[in-house]
Protein backbone atom coordinates (compact mmCIF):
# COMPACT_ATOMS: atom_id res chain seq x y z
CA UNK A 1 0.00 0.00 0.00
CA UNK A 2 1.31 3.73 -1.29
CA UNK A 3 1.52 6.50 1.18
CA UNK A 4 -1.26 8.02 -0.76
CA UNK A 5 -3.92 5.11 -0.75
CA UNK A 6 -2.73 4.66 3.34
CA UNK A 7 -3.77 8.26 3.86
CA UNK A 8 -7.15 7.94 1.66
CA UNK A 9 -8.18 5.10 3.96
CA UNK A 10 -7.48 7.18 7.31
CA UNK A 11 -10.17 9.69 8.04
CA UNK A 12 -8.67 13.00 8.54
CA UNK A 13 -10.01 16.31 9.41
CA UNK A 14 -10.02 16.91 5.43
CA UNK A 15 -12.98 14.06 5.08
CA UNK A 16 -15.29 15.59 7.79
CA UNK A 17 -15.08 18.92 6.69
CA UNK A 18 -16.17 17.72 3.07
CA UNK A 19 -18.65 14.79 4.95
CA UNK A 20 -19.97 18.43 6.51
CA UNK A 21 -20.14 20.19 3.48
CA UNK A 22 -22.20 17.31 1.69
CA UNK A 23 -25.03 17.37 4.20
CA UNK A 24 -25.77 21.00 3.80
CA UNK A 25 -25.33 20.54 0.49
CA UNK A 26 -28.14 17.90 0.31
CA UNK A 27 -30.04 20.05 2.70
CA UNK A 28 -30.23 22.74 0.43
CA UNK A 29 -31.03 20.87 -2.56
CA UNK A 30 -33.72 19.16 -0.94
CA UNK A 31 -35.10 22.78 0.14
CA UNK A 32 -34.66 23.95 -3.40
CA UNK A 33 -36.82 20.47 -5.02
CA UNK A 34 -39.75 21.44 -2.09
CA UNK A 35 -39.60 25.48 -3.67
CA UNK A 36 -39.39 24.20 -7.08
CA UNK A 37 -42.84 22.28 -6.23
CA UNK A 38 -44.57 24.89 -4.60
CA UNK A 39 -46.68 26.21 -7.35
CA UNK A 40 -48.42 22.79 -7.76
CA UNK A 41 -48.03 21.61 -3.69
CA UNK A 42 -50.31 25.10 -3.19
CA UNK A 43 -53.00 24.12 -5.42
CA UNK A 44 -53.39 20.19 -4.81
CA UNK A 45 -52.27 20.72 -1.31
CA UNK A 46 -54.08 23.95 -0.28
CA UNK A 47 -50.61 25.30 1.10
CA UNK A 48 -50.66 29.32 1.80
CA UNK A 49 -46.75 28.80 1.99
CA UNK A 50 -43.82 26.71 1.95
CA UNK A 51 -43.44 25.01 4.74
CA UNK A 52 -40.62 24.51 6.93
CA UNK A 53 -38.03 22.52 6.94
CA UNK A 54 -39.16 18.75 8.19
CA UNK A 55 -36.67 17.54 10.75
CA UNK A 56 -36.98 14.03 9.59
CA UNK A 57 -36.66 15.16 6.16
CA UNK A 58 -33.67 17.12 7.25
CA UNK A 59 -32.12 14.09 8.30
CA UNK A 60 -32.83 11.88 5.49
CA UNK A 61 -31.25 14.30 3.35
CA UNK A 62 -28.32 14.35 6.08
CA UNK A 63 -27.57 10.70 5.03
CA UNK A 64 -27.72 11.51 1.24
CA UNK A 65 -25.22 14.17 2.04
CA UNK A 66 -22.59 11.70 4.01
CA UNK A 67 -23.09 8.90 1.92
CA UNK A 68 -22.56 10.59 -1.42
CA UNK A 69 -19.71 12.25 -0.11
CA UNK A 70 -18.42 8.57 1.30
CA UNK A 71 -19.06 6.98 -1.91
CA UNK A 72 -16.85 10.03 -3.81
CA UNK A 73 -14.01 8.65 -1.41
CA UNK A 74 -14.31 5.11 -1.48
CA UNK A 75 -14.57 5.32 -5.13
CA UNK A 76 -11.26 7.18 -5.19
CA UNK A 77 -9.42 4.78 -3.05
CA UNK A 78 -10.94 1.59 -5.02
CA UNK A 79 -12.04 -1.84 -3.79
CA UNK A 80 -16.10 -0.75 -3.94
CA UNK A 81 -16.91 -4.10 -2.63
CA UNK A 82 -14.35 -5.61 -0.41
CA UNK A 83 -16.10 -2.95 2.23
CA UNK A 84 -19.29 -3.14 3.53
CA UNK A 85 -19.19 0.50 4.53
CA UNK A 86 -18.33 1.48 1.02
CA UNK A 87 -20.93 -0.84 -0.68
CA UNK A 88 -23.67 0.88 1.75
CA UNK A 89 -22.44 4.47 0.44
CA UNK A 90 -22.74 2.83 -2.85
CA UNK A 91 -26.29 1.91 -2.34
CA UNK A 92 -27.50 4.95 -0.65
CA UNK A 93 -25.33 7.62 -3.32
CA UNK A 94 -27.55 5.69 -6.08
CA UNK A 95 -30.76 6.08 -4.14
CA UNK A 96 -29.60 9.35 -3.66
CA UNK A 97 -29.39 10.27 -7.28
CA UNK A 98 -32.01 8.55 -8.81
CA UNK A 99 -34.19 10.67 -5.98
CA UNK A 100 -32.57 13.45 -6.63
CA UNK A 101 -32.51 13.29 -10.53
CA UNK A 102 -36.45 12.23 -10.40
CA UNK A 103 -37.68 14.56 -7.90
CA UNK A 104 -35.92 17.81 -9.92
CA UNK A 105 -38.01 16.48 -12.98
CA UNK A 106 -41.34 16.37 -11.54
CA UNK A 107 -40.70 19.61 -9.85
CA UNK A 108 -39.37 21.98 -12.58
CA UNK A 109 -42.57 19.71 -14.96
CA UNK A 110 -44.88 20.65 -12.86
CA UNK A 111 -43.73 24.07 -12.40
CA UNK A 112 -43.63 25.35 -15.96
CA UNK A 113 -47.24 23.41 -15.67
CA UNK A 114 -48.87 25.59 -13.24
CA UNK A 115 -47.75 28.66 -15.34
CA UNK A 116 -49.81 27.38 -17.76
CA UNK A 117 -52.64 26.62 -16.53
CA UNK A 118 -55.31 23.87 -16.37
CA UNK A 119 -57.50 23.45 -19.83
CA UNK A 120 -61.00 24.97 -20.25
CA UNK A 121 -63.71 22.43 -19.94
CA UNK A 122 -61.37 19.32 -19.11
CA UNK A 123 -60.28 17.59 -16.14
CA UNK A 124 -56.92 18.94 -14.61
CA UNK A 125 -54.56 16.13 -15.20
CA UNK A 126 -51.54 18.37 -14.74
CA UNK A 127 -50.77 16.89 -11.62
CA UNK A 128 -50.07 13.01 -13.57
CA UNK A 129 -46.66 12.60 -15.33
CA UNK A 130 -47.06 9.82 -17.62
CA UNK A 131 -49.88 8.67 -15.68
CA UNK A 132 -48.12 8.61 -12.15
CA UNK A 133 -49.22 11.40 -9.50
CA UNK A 134 -45.77 13.58 -8.94
CA UNK A 135 -45.25 13.46 -5.60
CA UNK A 136 -44.89 9.56 -6.23
CA UNK A 137 -43.02 10.28 -9.60
CA UNK A 138 -39.72 9.37 -7.56
CA UNK A 139 -40.24 6.60 -5.53
CA UNK A 140 -42.67 4.80 -8.50
CA UNK A 141 -39.30 4.79 -11.05
CA UNK A 142 -36.89 5.20 -8.75
CA UNK A 143 -37.02 1.58 -7.06
CA UNK A 144 -37.49 0.01 -9.91
CA UNK A 145 -33.86 1.71 -11.74
CA UNK A 146 -32.20 0.88 -8.45
CA UNK A 147 -33.06 -2.88 -8.92
CA UNK A 148 -30.22 -3.75 -11.38
CA UNK A 149 -28.03 -1.87 -8.99
CA UNK A 150 -28.89 -4.21 -6.28
CA UNK A 151 -28.71 -7.58 -8.50
CA UNK A 152 -25.06 -6.01 -9.15
CA UNK A 153 -24.12 -5.62 -5.62
CA UNK A 154 -25.43 -9.23 -4.08
CA UNK A 155 -23.66 -10.15 -6.91
CA UNK A 156 -20.54 -8.58 -6.36
CA UNK A 157 -20.41 -8.95 -2.56
CA UNK A 158 -19.86 -12.73 -2.64
CA UNK A 159 -16.95 -12.82 -1.38
CA UNK A 160 -17.79 -10.60 2.05
CA UNK A 161 -19.09 -12.40 5.10
CA UNK A 162 -22.56 -14.06 5.29
CA UNK A 163 -23.77 -11.54 7.69
CA UNK A 164 -23.10 -8.50 5.47
CA UNK A 165 -23.96 -10.46 2.17
CA UNK A 166 -27.43 -11.03 3.82
CA UNK A 167 -27.63 -7.02 4.06
CA UNK A 168 -27.17 -6.70 0.57
CA UNK A 169 -29.92 -9.12 -0.08
CA UNK A 170 -32.10 -7.17 2.59
CA UNK A 171 -31.90 -4.54 0.23
CA UNK A 172 -32.79 -6.32 -2.58
CA UNK A 173 -36.04 -7.43 -0.79
CA UNK A 174 -36.70 -4.15 0.24
CA UNK A 175 -36.63 -2.34 -2.87
CA UNK A 176 -38.86 -5.34 -4.35
CA UNK A 177 -41.07 -5.02 -1.55
CA UNK A 178 -41.55 -1.43 -2.62
CA UNK A 179 -41.99 -2.10 -5.61
CA UNK A 180 -45.03 -4.14 -5.44
CA UNK A 181 -46.84 -1.61 -2.91
CA UNK A 182 -46.26 1.18 -5.71
CA UNK A 183 -47.20 -1.00 -9.13
CA UNK A 184 -49.30 -3.35 -8.11
CA UNK A 185 -50.58 -3.36 -4.66
CA UNK A 186 -49.18 -5.87 -2.41
CA UNK A 187 -49.92 -3.96 1.00
CA UNK A 188 -53.80 -4.26 0.62
CA UNK A 189 -53.37 -7.93 1.00
CA UNK A 190 -52.02 -6.98 4.70
CA UNK A 191 -54.39 -6.33 7.78
CA UNK A 192 -55.30 -2.37 7.95
CA UNK A 193 -52.96 -2.13 11.05
CA UNK A 194 -49.91 -3.54 9.59
CA UNK A 195 -50.54 -0.93 6.20
CA UNK A 196 -49.37 2.62 7.81
CA UNK A 197 -45.47 0.56 8.79
CA UNK A 198 -45.37 -0.97 5.19
CA UNK A 199 -42.19 1.38 4.62
CA UNK A 200 -41.11 1.11 7.87
CA UNK A 201 -41.36 -2.90 8.22
CA UNK A 202 -39.43 -3.08 4.76
CA UNK A 203 -36.82 -0.87 4.74
CA UNK A 204 -36.60 -2.23 8.70
CA UNK A 205 -35.41 -5.88 7.36
CA UNK A 206 -32.01 -5.03 5.29
CA UNK A 207 -31.36 -2.34 8.71
CA UNK A 208 -31.91 -4.87 11.16
CA UNK A 209 -29.58 -7.30 9.45
CA UNK A 210 -27.24 -3.95 8.88
CA UNK A 211 -27.37 -3.76 12.43
CA UNK A 212 -26.99 -7.41 13.29
CA UNK A 213 -23.78 -7.77 11.01
CA UNK A 214 -22.01 -4.60 12.87
CA UNK A 215 -22.36 -5.97 15.83
CA UNK A 216 -21.41 -9.25 14.79
CA UNK A 217 -18.05 -7.70 13.56
CA UNK A 218 -17.59 -6.07 16.72
CA UNK A 219 -17.80 -9.04 18.67
CA UNK A 220 -15.10 -10.81 16.23
CA UNK A 221 -13.19 -8.01 16.61
CA UNK A 222 -13.20 -7.78 13.05
CA UNK A 223 -11.89 -4.09 12.04
CA UNK A 224 -14.05 -1.94 10.32
CA UNK A 225 -12.64 0.43 8.04
CA UNK A 226 -14.00 4.64 8.90
CA UNK A 227 -16.54 4.22 5.90
CA UNK A 228 -18.36 1.47 7.64
CA UNK A 229 -18.35 2.99 11.26
CA UNK A 230 -19.64 6.30 9.91
CA UNK A 231 -22.45 5.39 7.16
CA UNK A 232 -23.78 1.74 9.25
CA UNK A 233 -24.59 3.18 12.56
CA UNK A 234 -26.23 6.30 10.93
CA UNK A 235 -28.76 4.93 9.00
CA UNK A 236 -29.53 2.76 11.67
CA UNK A 237 -29.87 5.47 14.08
CA UNK A 238 -31.61 7.38 11.80
CA UNK A 239 -34.37 4.68 10.98
CA UNK A 240 -34.81 4.15 14.54
CA UNK A 241 -35.32 7.91 14.90
CA UNK A 242 -38.25 7.80 11.48
CA UNK A 243 -39.69 4.80 13.62
CA UNK A 244 -39.91 6.49 17.24
CA UNK A 245 -41.15 9.44 15.55
CA UNK A 246 -44.13 7.72 13.50
CA UNK A 247 -44.98 6.01 16.72
CA UNK A 248 -45.59 8.59 19.04
CA UNK A 249 -47.24 10.65 16.36
CA UNK A 250 -49.87 8.03 16.24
Amino acid sequence: MNSSTAHANRLSILHLLCLTAGVGIAITITRGIDRLRFSADAIYYNLDGIQGIDAFAALVAAVYGVCLTTFIFAYRSGDLWGSPGKTLALLFATMCVLNWTLDLFAAVLMNYRMQIGPPVGMPDTRGYITGIWYRDFAPSLGYVFGLPVLALVVYKTRLQGASWRMVWIGFFVFALLIVGTMHFDVDQHLPIAIRPWYFEIAIGIPIVLLALATGLSLLRRERLDWWTTITAPLIIVVWGIGVFVKATAA
